[in-house]
């Protein structure tokens, strides 16, 4: 059987090492099972003692994806055959300690973005210093269409972009997000043609280094990121969402019920913006109210403070919110019909919201 994530180093400066991990199940977009996570986490320990290995570089197999998403469907199947939460809590825990570790790296880590970027690959990508996307990546935030909400520090790096509207609109919409726009919202760092990757990670190995120097690695990667970054033949894909951040603006202001109003009778135009309006208003209404109450509590909250909540209410969606349909609709059965548990926005009570956050914060990241 393939190893589903494979790990390699290659030449840097000559005498050191970049670290690869390469996520390797391509048919199913790179999704994270808990397997990958657990061999990533052990991997990146052992690098990180490693003095050869200077910095790591995190790539998805395939053309389509770097990684679409957390394996939901192993947690939705764990929590149909056990009927309790165990393996759920234990793979958002993996998942996030991934995450946090990935954050908190000492040496630079550099993602490659290629193609679909969703949900927990989101995770992995915004927890890297070095953020790298090609003409067909797409990033997006899609859980409200399967009951969930965008975790995998989502309520932290959401939070960091300048406008609360953008942030809002896209953990509500799951908006797939263009490389330019991405550059423009500080999602990504730097911009590069796909076929640029070989070369670009020839340049680090043809670089030179006398001694460890971390100053002098950052340097290395910076510069040749640069230089790929400069390439005539990048096409200028326009940015829509940046375009369009006056209507976001107003359709993302007030509370859940002043949104859904605003979304209910706004026209959109554009292909992208439909399909932004029909993913809000068929998601869950009970994950849009979560999704707004999470972001507003998480905004000036440490990144500690933001996995140790979204570990609480994951579970809590699993135990008692849409997650289980949510999955078993969309991912499943395939129906495209769940049977949300309020067939509103309007229809959710506060009451059962803050249900979600009554449950005692577990530590973080896991010991």
């Amino acid at each position: 059987m393939t190893n589903p994530v494979v790990f390699e180093v290659q030449p840097f400066a000559e005498r050191y090492k970049l670290g690869v991990i390469r996520l390797n199940h391509p048919s199913a977009l790179n999704a994270l099972s808990m397997e990958m996570i657990e061999q990533m986490l052990s991997q990146l320990e052992s690098w990180r003692m490693d003095q050869t290995v200077v910095a790591i570089w995190l790539e998805g197999a395939g053309d389509k994806a770097f990684c679409a998403g957390g394996n939901v469907v192993d947690v939705y199947r764990s929590l149909v055959t056990s009927e309790d939460t165990h393996f759920a809590h234990r793979y958002f825990e993996e998942e996030y300690a991934l995450d946090y570790l990935l954050h908190r790296f000492p040496k630079p880590i550099i993602c490659w973005g290629s193609g679909y970027v969703m949900g927990g690959g989101m995770g992995l990508m915004m927890a890297s210093r070095y953020r790298v996307v090609t003409p067909s990546s797409k990033l997006a935030m899609p859980e409200i269409s399967i009951g969930l909400y965008p975790d995998v520090g989502a309520s932290y790096f959401l939070n960091q972009l300048e406008s609360k509207e953008i942030a809002r609109f896209m953990a509500l919409t799951g908006y797939q997000v263009s490389a330019t726009d991405a550059c423009e919202l500080g999602l990504a760092t730097h911009y590069i043609m796909a076929e640029d990757r070989d070369a670009l990670i020839a340049s680090f190995a043809n670089a030179s280094m006398v001694e460890l120097d971390p100053k002098k690695v950052t340097s290395i990667i910076e510069q040749a990121l640069f230089t790929r970054a400069q390439s005539d033949e990048l096409p200028l894909l326009k940015p829509e969402l940046t375009a369009l951040q006056p209507t976001v603006m107003t359709l993302m202001s007030g509370d859940i019920e002043n949104v859904y109003a605003a979304m209910l009778s706004y026209s959109p135009e554009c292909p992208a913006m439909i399909k932004a309006k029909e993913n809000f208003l068929n998601g869950s209404p009970l994950s849009a109210h979560l999704i707004l109450a999470q972001l507003d509590w998480a905004h000036g909250k440490s990144l500690e403070s933001v996995f140790m909540r979204e570990l609480q209410l994951s579970v809590a969606c699993c135990a008692q919110g849409d997650f289980k349909e949510g999955v078993r609709a969309l991912l499943v059965d395939k129906d495209k019909q769940p049977k949300w548990q309020y067939g509103r926005i309007s229809d959710v009570p506060k009451e059962r919201v803050m249900d979600f956050f009554k449950v005692e914060e577990p530590s973080f990241p896991p010991h």
